[in-house]
Protein backbone atom coordinates (compact mmCIF):
# COMPACT_ATOMS: atom_id res chain seq x y z
CA UNK A 1 0.00 0.00 0.00
CA UNK A 2 1.16 3.63 -0.37
CA UNK A 3 2.19 5.71 2.60
CA UNK A 4 0.66 8.54 3.95
CA UNK A 5 0.72 11.15 6.66
CA UNK A 6 -2.27 10.24 8.37
CA UNK A 7 -1.38 6.45 8.79
CA UNK A 8 2.34 7.05 9.73
CA UNK A 9 1.36 9.65 12.67
CA UNK A 10 -1.27 7.01 13.86
CA UNK A 11 1.19 3.94 13.65
CA UNK A 12 4.31 5.75 15.02
CA UNK A 13 5.16 4.62 18.84
CA UNK A 14 2.70 2.06 18.70
CA UNK A 15 3.76 -1.10 20.55
CA UNK A 16 4.15 -4.53 18.15
CA UNK A 17 5.11 -8.50 18.84
CA UNK A 18 7.29 -7.88 15.98
CA UNK A 19 9.63 -5.82 13.10
CA UNK A 20 7.08 -4.77 10.32
CA UNK A 21 8.10 -3.59 7.03
CA UNK A 22 4.99 -1.48 4.98
CA UNK A 23 6.52 -0.49 1.20
CA UNK A 24 5.30 2.88 -0.62
CA UNK A 25 7.00 3.51 -3.87
CA UNK A 26 9.99 3.31 -6.05
CA UNK A 27 11.73 1.31 -3.75
CA UNK A 28 10.37 3.39 -0.80
CA UNK A 29 9.53 1.46 2.78
CA UNK A 30 9.07 2.29 6.55
CA UNK A 31 10.86 -0.64 9.03
CA UNK A 32 8.37 -0.40 12.22
CA UNK A 33 10.60 -1.70 15.33
CA UNK A 34 8.57 -3.67 18.49
CA UNK A 35 8.52 0.07 20.33
CA UNK A 36 6.74 1.79 17.66
CA UNK A 37 9.81 3.71 15.46
CA UNK A 38 9.31 4.39 12.06
CA UNK A 39 12.35 4.62 9.88
CA UNK A 40 11.96 5.32 6.18
CA UNK A 41 14.56 3.19 3.91
CA UNK A 42 15.53 2.74 0.26
CA UNK A 43 15.41 -0.63 -1.23
CA UNK A 44 17.83 -1.39 -4.63
CA UNK A 45 20.14 -3.98 -6.00
CA UNK A 46 23.31 -2.57 -7.26
CA UNK A 47 26.03 -5.34 -8.54
CA UNK A 48 23.35 -7.66 -8.47
CA UNK A 49 23.10 -7.81 -4.57
CA UNK A 50 19.77 -6.20 -3.16
CA UNK A 51 20.68 -3.24 -0.55
CA UNK A 52 19.04 -1.52 2.24
CA UNK A 53 20.17 2.29 2.96
CA UNK A 54 18.38 3.57 5.75
CA UNK A 55 17.39 7.45 5.00
CA UNK A 56 16.13 8.69 8.71
CA UNK A 57 13.44 8.66 11.47
CA UNK A 58 10.30 9.83 11.65
CA UNK A 59 8.60 12.06 12.18
CA UNK A 60 12.24 13.93 12.17
CA UNK A 61 12.26 12.87 8.42
CA UNK A 62 9.12 13.63 6.98
CA UNK A 63 7.27 11.13 3.90
CA UNK A 64 7.17 14.10 1.45
CA UNK A 65 11.98 14.72 2.22
CA UNK A 66 11.77 10.64 2.08
CA UNK A 67 10.65 10.46 -1.28
CA UNK A 68 12.48 13.45 -2.53
CA UNK A 69 15.70 12.13 -1.19
CA UNK A 70 14.62 8.28 -3.21
CA UNK A 71 14.14 10.21 -6.24
CA UNK A 72 18.04 11.80 -5.84
CA UNK A 73 19.15 8.17 -5.20
CA UNK A 74 17.36 6.99 -7.82
CA UNK A 75 18.87 9.31 -10.23
CA UNK A 76 22.32 8.63 -9.12
CA UNK A 77 21.53 4.82 -9.17
CA UNK A 78 20.75 5.25 -12.81
CA UNK A 79 24.30 6.14 -13.46
CA UNK A 80 26.14 3.70 -12.26
CA UNK A 81 26.36 5.16 -8.49
CA UNK A 82 25.89 3.35 -5.46
CA UNK A 83 23.77 5.08 -3.04
CA UNK A 84 25.11 4.09 0.22
CA UNK A 85 28.87 4.69 -0.34
CA UNK A 86 27.01 8.32 -1.48
CA UNK A 87 25.41 8.71 1.65
CA UNK A 88 28.46 7.42 3.54
CA UNK A 89 30.96 9.68 1.96
CA UNK A 90 28.59 12.72 2.53
CA UNK A 91 28.60 11.63 6.08
CA UNK A 92 32.59 11.17 5.93
CA UNK A 93 32.90 14.73 4.36
CA UNK A 94 30.69 16.24 7.20
CA UNK A 95 32.81 15.03 9.58
CA UNK A 96 35.43 16.46 8.08
CA UNK A 97 34.31 20.20 7.51
CA UNK A 98 36.01 22.45 9.79
CA UNK A 99 34.70 24.64 12.50
CA UNK A 100 34.63 28.38 12.27
CA UNK A 101 38.33 27.72 14.54
CA UNK A 102 39.54 25.62 12.47
CA UNK A 103 39.44 27.54 9.64
CA UNK A 104 40.22 30.85 10.86
CA UNK A 105 43.22 29.55 12.99
CA UNK A 106 44.50 27.62 9.69
CA UNK A 107 44.29 31.04 7.99
CA UNK A 108 46.22 33.18 10.60
CA UNK A 109 48.72 30.76 11.15
CA UNK A 110 49.71 30.33 7.39
CA UNK A 111 48.35 33.33 5.57
CA UNK A 112 48.53 35.96 8.03
CA UNK A 113 51.57 34.84 10.24
CA UNK A 114 53.82 37.81 9.02
CA UNK A 115 51.13 40.10 8.89
CA UNK A 116 52.55 43.20 11.11
CA UNK A 117 48.45 43.17 12.68
CA UNK A 118 48.73 39.48 13.25
CA UNK A 119 48.72 39.42 17.26
CA UNK A 120 45.42 41.97 16.84
CA UNK A 121 43.57 40.36 14.29
CA UNK A 122 43.84 37.53 16.20
CA UNK A 123 42.80 38.62 19.51
CA UNK A 124 40.23 40.06 17.88
CA UNK A 125 38.62 36.54 17.02
CA UNK A 126 39.62 35.66 20.44
CA UNK A 127 37.72 37.93 22.26
CA UNK A 128 34.56 37.85 20.00
CA UNK A 129 34.05 35.32 17.91
CA UNK A 130 35.31 32.04 19.25
CA UNK A 131 33.41 32.31 22.25
CA UNK A 132 30.10 32.55 20.51
CA UNK A 133 30.75 30.45 17.35
CA UNK A 134 34.33 28.73 17.30
CA UNK A 135 32.85 25.34 17.42
CA UNK A 136 30.18 25.84 14.68
CA UNK A 137 30.85 24.26 11.18
CA UNK A 138 31.76 27.18 9.06
CA UNK A 139 29.75 26.30 6.02
CA UNK A 140 26.67 25.60 8.28
CA UNK A 141 26.67 29.36 9.62
CA UNK A 142 24.07 31.24 8.21
CA UNK A 143 24.85 35.02 6.79
CA UNK A 144 21.76 36.41 9.31
CA UNK A 145 24.27 34.57 12.70
CA UNK A 146 27.55 36.43 10.98
CA UNK A 147 25.37 39.44 10.57
CA UNK A 148 24.62 39.46 14.04
CA UNK A 149 27.67 39.08 15.77
CA UNK A 150 29.30 41.46 13.48
CA UNK A 151 26.40 43.92 14.88
CA UNK A 152 27.11 42.63 18.31
CA UNK A 153 30.62 43.70 17.86
CA UNK A 154 29.86 47.05 16.22
CA UNK A 155 27.69 47.81 19.27
CA UNK A 156 30.86 47.69 21.67
CA UNK A 157 33.73 48.46 19.13
CA UNK A 158 33.01 49.68 15.95
CA UNK A 159 36.65 49.51 14.20
CA UNK A 160 36.81 45.75 15.51
CA UNK A 161 33.63 44.82 13.37
CA UNK A 162 35.33 46.41 10.11
CA UNK A 163 38.69 44.39 11.01
CA UNK A 164 36.65 41.68 11.74
CA UNK A 165 34.55 41.66 8.71
CA UNK A 166 37.67 42.66 6.61
CA UNK A 167 39.63 39.30 7.78
CA UNK A 168 36.32 36.68 7.58
CA UNK A 169 36.15 37.81 4.17
CA UNK A 170 39.21 36.92 3.42
CA UNK A 171 39.27 34.04 5.09
CA UNK A 172 36.17 32.61 3.17
CA UNK A 173 37.66 33.66 0.49
CA UNK A 174 41.04 32.05 0.90
CA UNK A 175 38.53 28.61 2.60
CA UNK A 176 36.62 28.30 -1.13
CA UNK A 177 39.72 28.73 -3.21
CA UNK A 178 41.83 25.96 -1.45
CA UNK A 179 38.65 23.62 -1.71
CA UNK A 180 38.21 24.00 2.61
CA UNK A 181 35.16 25.74 2.13
CA UNK A 182 31.57 25.67 0.10
CA UNK A 183 30.56 28.86 1.00
CA UNK A 184 31.00 32.62 1.24
CA UNK A 185 28.18 34.27 2.92
CA UNK A 186 29.81 37.43 3.86
CA UNK A 187 31.02 37.88 0.72
CA UNK A 188 29.00 41.27 -0.25
CA UNK A 189 28.68 42.16 3.16
CA UNK A 190 29.96 46.05 3.80
CA UNK A 191 30.87 47.54 6.82
CA UNK A 192 27.85 49.87 5.92
CA UNK A 193 25.45 47.31 5.79
CA UNK A 194 26.79 47.57 9.93
CA UNK A 195 25.88 50.68 9.94
CA UNK A 196 29.91 51.52 11.08
CA UNK A 197 31.37 54.08 8.64
CA UNK A 198 34.72 54.51 8.59
CA UNK A 199 35.52 58.19 9.55
CA UNK A 200 38.60 59.13 8.40
CA UNK A 201 40.58 61.41 10.82
CA UNK A 202 42.64 64.76 9.62
CA UNK A 203 44.39 65.83 12.74
CA UNK A 204 47.77 67.08 12.47
CA UNK A 205 49.89 69.10 14.64
CA UNK A 206 50.22 73.09 14.00
CA UNK A 207 53.93 74.60 13.89
CA UNK A 208 53.05 75.70 17.73
CA UNK A 209 51.32 72.35 19.07
CA UNK A 210 54.70 70.63 17.29
CA UNK A 211 56.62 73.06 19.43
CA UNK A 212 54.49 72.47 22.39
CA UNK A 213 54.33 68.35 22.41
CA UNK A 214 57.91 68.09 21.99
CA UNK A 215 59.21 70.58 24.64
CA UNK A 216 56.57 69.49 26.89
CA UNK A 217 57.54 65.29 26.22
CA UNK A 218 60.90 66.00 26.60
CA UNK A 219 59.94 67.73 29.89
CA UNK A 220 57.92 65.61 31.40
CA UNK A 221 58.71 62.80 33.97
CA UNK A 222 56.11 60.50 33.45
CA UNK A 223 57.33 59.43 29.55
CA UNK A 224 60.66 57.12 29.56
CA UNK A 225 63.24 58.36 27.38
CA UNK A 226 62.54 55.31 24.45
CA UNK A 227 59.05 57.01 24.23
CA UNK A 228 60.76 60.87 23.87
CA UNK A 229 62.68 59.33 21.24
CA UNK A 230 60.11 57.71 19.39
CA UNK A 231 57.97 61.01 19.32
CA UNK A 232 60.99 62.83 17.19
CA UNK A 233 61.39 59.58 15.30
CA UNK A 234 57.58 59.65 14.34
CA UNK A 235 57.77 63.57 13.34
CA UNK A 236 61.11 63.40 11.67
CA UNK A 237 60.11 60.30 9.54
CA UNK A 238 56.59 59.78 9.13
CA UNK A 239 56.88 56.10 9.52
CA UNK A 240 54.31 53.87 11.34
CA UNK A 241 54.70 52.98 14.84
CA UNK A 242 54.33 49.50 14.35
CA UNK A 243 58.00 50.40 12.21
CA UNK A 244 59.72 51.86 15.13
CA UNK A 245 58.33 49.28 17.85
CA UNK A 246 59.76 46.40 15.15
CA UNK A 247 62.65 48.26 14.83
CA UNK A 248 66.23 46.50 15.33
CA UNK A 249 69.65 48.11 15.52
CA UNK A 250 70.59 46.54 12.60
CA UNK A 251 68.03 47.98 10.41
CA UNK A 252 69.91 51.39 10.42
CA UNK A 253 72.73 50.88 8.29
CA UNK A 254 75.19 54.11 9.46
CA UNK A 255 77.88 52.83 6.14
CA UNK A 256 75.27 52.92 3.71
CA UNK A 257 73.07 55.77 5.51
CA UNK A 258 69.67 53.92 4.75
CA UNK A 259 66.63 52.45 7.62
CA UNK A 260 65.76 48.96 6.38
CA UNK A 261 62.06 48.20 7.33
CA UNK A 262 61.94 44.47 5.95
CA UNK A 263 58.34 43.42 4.62
CA UNK A 264 57.34 42.15 7.67
CA UNK A 265 57.76 45.40 9.98
CA UNK A 266 55.44 47.50 7.63
CA UNK A 267 51.49 47.79 6.99
CA UNK A 268 52.29 46.95 2.90
CA UNK A 269 54.96 44.33 3.11
CA UNK A 270 52.59 41.27 2.81
CA UNK A 271 51.39 42.42 -0.42
CA UNK A 272 54.50 43.80 -1.67
CA UNK A 273 56.93 41.55 0.31
CA UNK A 274 59.54 44.63 -0.40
CA UNK A 275 61.32 45.93 2.31
CA UNK A 276 60.93 50.13 2.84
CA UNK A 277 64.02 51.78 1.85
CA UNK A 278 64.72 55.02 3.72
CA UNK A 279 67.88 57.31 3.99
CA UNK A 280 69.39 58.41 7.28
CA UNK A 281 71.13 62.16 6.33
CA UNK A 282 74.08 62.87 8.59
CA UNK A 283 71.90 65.58 10.59
CA UNK A 284 69.92 63.04 12.73
CA UNK A 285 72.77 60.63 12.89
CA UNK A 286 73.91 61.72 16.44
CA UNK A 287 70.37 61.84 17.83
CA UNK A 288 70.10 58.18 16.60
CA UNK A 289 73.10 56.92 18.15
CA UNK A 290 72.37 58.15 21.22
CA UNK A 291 69.38 56.77 21.43
CA UNK A 292 70.57 53.63 20.66
CA UNK A 293 72.56 53.71 23.23
CA UNK A 294 69.97 54.22 26.10
CA UNK A 295 70.24 50.35 26.06
CA UNK A 296 72.95 47.65 26.00
CA UNK A 297 74.63 46.34 22.58
CA UNK A 298 72.88 43.03 23.71
CA UNK A 299 69.50 44.62 23.24
CA UNK A 300 68.59 44.36 19.15
CA UNK A 301 65.69 46.48 19.28
CA UNK A 302 66.14 50.09 18.69
CA UNK A 303 63.20 51.08 20.87
CA UNK A 304 63.26 48.47 23.28
CA UNK A 305 60.94 48.18 26.73
CA UNK A 306 62.94 47.54 30.15
CA UNK A 307 60.94 45.31 32.17
CA UNK A 308 62.95 44.55 35.30
CA UNK A 309 66.64 43.68 33.90
CA UNK A 310 65.07 42.45 30.75
CA UNK A 311 64.95 44.46 27.24
CA UNK A 312 61.83 43.36 25.06
CA UNK A 313 60.14 44.57 22.37
CA UNK A 314 57.95 48.04 22.68
CA UNK A 315 54.37 47.12 23.32
CA UNK A 316 51.36 48.67 21.88
CA UNK A 317 49.43 50.12 25.16
CA UNK A 318 52.13 53.25 24.74
CA UNK A 319 50.40 54.61 22.03
CA UNK A 320 47.66 55.42 24.20
CA UNK A 321 48.96 56.82 27.10
CA UNK A 322 51.88 58.95 25.31
CA UNK A 323 49.40 61.52 23.82
CA UNK A 324 47.57 61.47 27.43
CA UNK A 325 50.55 62.13 29.66
CA UNK A 326 52.34 64.84 26.95
CA UNK A 327 48.39 67.24 26.64
CA UNK A 328 49.10 67.18 30.59
CA UNK A 329 52.45 68.06 30.63
CA UNK A 330 51.38 70.99 28.08
CA UNK A 331 48.89 72.01 30.01
CA UNK A 332 50.96 72.47 32.94
CA UNK A 333 53.71 74.04 31.49
CA UNK A 334 52.20 76.20 28.60
CA UNK A 335 48.69 77.06 29.92
CA UNK A 336 46.65 75.64 27.08
CA UNK A 337 44.71 72.95 26.05
CA UNK A 338 45.34 71.15 22.98
CA UNK A 339 42.95 69.48 21.08
CA UNK A 340 43.53 65.36 21.59
CA UNK A 341 45.61 63.71 19.06
CA UNK A 342 47.51 60.01 17.94
CA UNK A 343 50.86 58.96 17.34
CA UNK A 344 49.37 58.06 14.36
CA UNK A 345 48.68 61.54 13.84
CA UNK A 346 52.39 62.76 13.80
CA UNK A 347 52.10 60.85 10.53
CA UNK A 348 50.06 62.87 9.29
CA UNK A 349 51.38 65.53 10.68
CA UNK A 350 55.10 65.53 8.91
CA UNK A 351 53.00 64.68 5.62
CA UNK A 352 50.64 67.57 5.81
CA UNK A 353 54.50 70.31 6.49
CA UNK A 354 56.66 68.11 4.28
CA UNK A 355 54.05 68.93 1.24
CA UNK A 356 55.38 72.57 0.00
CA UNK A 357 59.20 71.01 0.59
CA UNK A 358 59.00 67.98 -1.96
CA UNK A 359 56.79 66.77 -4.83
CA UNK A 360 53.54 64.89 -4.29
CA UNK A 361 55.14 61.47 -4.95
CA UNK A 362 58.46 61.79 -3.07
CA UNK A 363 56.58 62.74 -0.14
CA UNK A 364 54.31 59.56 -0.66
CA UNK A 365 57.60 57.53 -0.82
CA UNK A 366 58.78 58.92 2.17
CA UNK A 367 55.69 57.88 4.39
CA UNK A 368 56.34 53.85 2.33
CA UNK A 369 53.02 54.53 0.38
CA UNK A 370 53.39 52.86 -2.94
CA UNK A 371 53.09 55.08 -6.02
CA UNK A 372 49.65 54.53 -7.82
CA UNK A 373 48.38 52.74 -10.60
CA UNK A 374 50.44 51.98 -13.71
CA UNK A 375 52.94 54.21 -11.87
CA UNK A 376 54.16 51.77 -9.42
CA UNK A 377 53.79 49.07 -11.59
CA UNK A 378 56.92 50.24 -13.74
CA UNK A 379 58.76 53.24 -11.74
CA UNK A 380 60.53 51.08 -8.71
CA UNK A 381 63.01 53.59 -8.10
CA UNK A 382 63.95 54.43 -4.43
CA UNK A 383 64.24 57.66 -4.70
CA UNK A 384 67.21 58.07 -2.11
CA UNK A 385 68.54 61.25 -3.00
CA UNK A 386 65.25 63.01 -3.16
CA UNK A 387 64.13 61.58 0.02
CA UNK A 388 67.45 62.83 1.46
CA UNK A 389 66.84 66.11 -0.01
CA UNK A 390 63.58 66.22 1.46
CA UNK A 391 64.41 64.74 5.02
CA UNK A 392 67.02 67.46 5.32
CA UNK A 393 64.40 70.57 4.39
CA UNK A 394 62.40 69.13 6.70
CA UNK A 395 65.10 68.62 9.29
CA UNK A 396 66.13 72.06 9.04
CA UNK A 397 62.35 73.09 9.17
CA UNK A 398 61.90 71.12 12.56
CA UNK A 399 64.80 72.93 14.34
CA UNK A 400 63.39 76.29 13.10
CA UNK A 401 60.01 75.32 14.67
CA UNK A 402 61.29 73.80 17.93
CA UNK A 403 63.98 77.08 17.98
CA UNK A 404 61.44 79.30 17.80
CA UNK A 405 61.09 80.57 21.38
CA UNK A 406 60.01 83.78 20.52
CA UNK A 407 56.94 83.19 19.06
CA UNK A 408 55.48 79.87 20.27
CA UNK A 409 56.71 79.59 23.76
CA UNK A 410 53.90 82.06 25.14
CA UNK A 411 55.04 81.75 28.94
CA UNK A 412 58.60 81.86 28.31
CA UNK A 413 59.18 79.05 30.47
CA UNK A 414 61.50 76.85 28.64
CA UNK A 415 63.64 79.08 26.70
CA UNK A 416 66.48 79.47 29.33
CA UNK A 417 66.84 76.05 29.82
CA UNK A 418 66.48 74.69 26.22
CA UNK A 419 67.89 73.24 23.34
CA UNK A 420 67.06 71.44 20.62
CA UNK A 421 66.90 67.93 20.44
CA UNK A 422 67.34 67.13 16.97
CA UNK A 423 70.48 69.26 16.77
CA UNK A 424 74.06 67.86 15.73
CA UNK A 425 75.40 68.91 19.27
CA UNK A 426 75.68 65.55 21.38
CA UNK A 427 75.09 67.70 24.33
CA UNK A 428 71.64 68.43 23.25
CA UNK A 429 70.26 64.70 23.14
CA UNK A 430 71.10 64.50 26.92
CA UNK A 431 67.63 66.28 27.03
CA UNK A 432 65.97 63.14 26.76
CA UNK A 433 67.22 62.10 30.31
Amino acid sequence: MALSDSWLKSNNGKPREKVEVVTDRDGLSVRITPKGKIVFQYRYRFGGKAKRLDLGTYPLLSLKDARIQVHKYKAELDQGKDPMQLKLKGESDYLKQLTVKDICDLWFNTVAIHKVSYKDDYRAFELHVYPRIGRRICDDVSLQEWSQLLFDIAADAKTVSIKVLGNLRMIMRWGCIHGKLQHQPIQHLRAADLNVKKVKRSRYLSEQEIFWVVHASLRSNAISPKNKAIIIMLLFFGCRVSELRLAKKSDFDFQEMIWHVPPENHKMGDRTHKPIIRPIIPQIVPFLKYVFSLSPDSCEYAFPNLKGKAYTMLAKSFQTTIPVYVNENVRKRFGVQIQHWTTHDLRRTMRTHISELAPPHICEIMLGHGLPAVWGTYDLHEYLDDQAQAYEKWFFKLCAILDNYERFDIKGCISSDSSNPLSLSQASTALIP
